[in-house]
Order: structure tokens, then sequence, then C-alpha cells
């Protein structure tokens, strides 16, 4: 696990190992301790599993974290992977602004929440057909109902399989052909193996198709109920 590097005004804190690192008016880092429409403790960066999480812990401001390409929205209360290495979490109180630079080190690699757009277009998502749009809701449904617990709470593989009524050799096929796409279509991050990598590709792709609202809470209606088994259909 690496350290994060959270920087405001000139002054730089290193946030390690093992602890939480909060921001706001009266928090940490005080980010404007004159302004009272700032929270006291607004968003707080936390560690989980090998992965660095960001979580907007006010009541009502919204937060929007960058990586220069890309931009996704933090609603109070949400929480967000943090897959990139260096990314800029912005913030508005009042008629006052506020930017955080924040850098990773040694942590998740390569991998991050990388460029969705090149020096000329912006990279569209794939179309999913019926299968994968289930498969990735599945995956999603804690994101979506907006469990505080995310990505922690993301069911696994063998969970979905049961729950769709597929094979879990169907599961991963399919998840693999979507994470495939996801790669050719310039979406870093989706491409894996076996252990904490496989984990964190899953993550990215359902933030990802999440985060461009090609899925939405209304794809949750399409999912069987916990405890009952879909009709399994082709194995193909």
């Amino acid at each position: 696990m690496g350290s994060l590097f959270v920087e405001f005004l000139d002054e730089e804190f290193e946030v390690v190992d093992g602890e939480a690192f909060t921001f706001g008016r009266d928090a940490r880092l005080v980010v404007d301790a004159a302004n009272p429409r700032l929270h006291r403790v607004l968003g707080a960066f936390m560690q989980h599993g090998d992965l660095w999480m960001l979580h907007n812990v006010g009541r009502n401001l919204p937060m929007s974290v960058s990586d220069g390409c890309s931009r996704t929205d933090l609603a109070p209360g949400g929480v967000l992977t943090l897959l990139s290495e260096e990314f800029t979490v912005s913030f508005q109180a009042g008629t006052a602004r506020y930017s955080l630079s924040v850098a990773q080190r040694d942590a998740v690699g390569p991998l991050g929440m990388n460029p969705i757009v090149t020096d000329t277009m912006d990279i569209a998502a794939p179309d999913l057909n019926p299968e994968q749009r289930l498969l990735v809701t599945a995956l999603a449904e804690p994101l979506l109902t907006d469990d505080g617990d995310w990505p922690a709470s993301m069911p696994s593989n063998r969970e979905v399989a049961e729950r769709l009524g597929w094979s879990a050799a169907k599961l991963n096929r399919k998840l693999d052909y979507l994470c495939r796409r996801l790669a050719e279509h310039g979406i870093e991050g989706v491409a894996g193996d076996s252990g904490k990598r496989a984990t964190v590709r899953r993550i990215r792709a359902v933030e990802y198709l999440v985060g461009r609202r090609v899925l939405t809470v209304e794809d949750l209606d399409r999912l069987p109920p916990r405890g009952r088994r879909r009709g399994s259909g082709s194995d193909g």
C-alpha cells in the first residue's frame, strides 16, 4: 500500500497506510475556517484493502474528481475508489471554490482512473447487449444504490453467477469479453488477470459504465430478486 499526498495552498500532507485524512472547515486539513458554508468535515481520504477511497461525508456539497482528462462527480454521501496516480478534488461552498491536488505513490501502479478522452475526440462508451447489461448491473447494484461500503460491497463473480442462474464459466467469459471491449475503446485499467488486478478491473469497468451513465438506477429493475435464480438459458 502506497502513500497519498494531498496538497493545498502549497502545503503538502502525506497520508499513510492505515489512517484517514479529513478536510473541511474544521478537519485535519483546514481548507477555510472562516467560511460558514463549508462543512466542518466535507471529505475524507481513507484506505480500503489495497486501494485509496474518497468519501464525501458532507450533507449537501458535491465535489468532483478530475485527472485532467476525465471527471467524476461525487454527491454527498458518495464514495469513490481512487485509481488515478494524480488528480484534483474540487468543491464549492458559497461563492468560494477550492481545489486539492492529490497524488498516489507506489500504490496501484499503472492502473488508474485513466484518461477516457484523446487529444481530438471523446471516446464513446460501447453499447451493452442485454446479458452484458444484466451482468454489469448485478456487479454495480451497491454503487447504483449508494451503498456506503462500495467497492467492498461489490458482489463476487460467484454470487452474481448464482443470482443470474449462469455457470461460472459463462460469467467469466462474458466479463472477459466486456473488459476487452472496454480496453479496445481506450479505457485503461480493465485488462487484468487473477487476484488483486482482476478485482481492480471489475471496479474500474463498473465505475466507468456507471459514471458514463451507460447504466442507471432504472437498470436495477432487470435484476432477479436476491435468492431467486434467473433462468440460465443458453450458455453462450
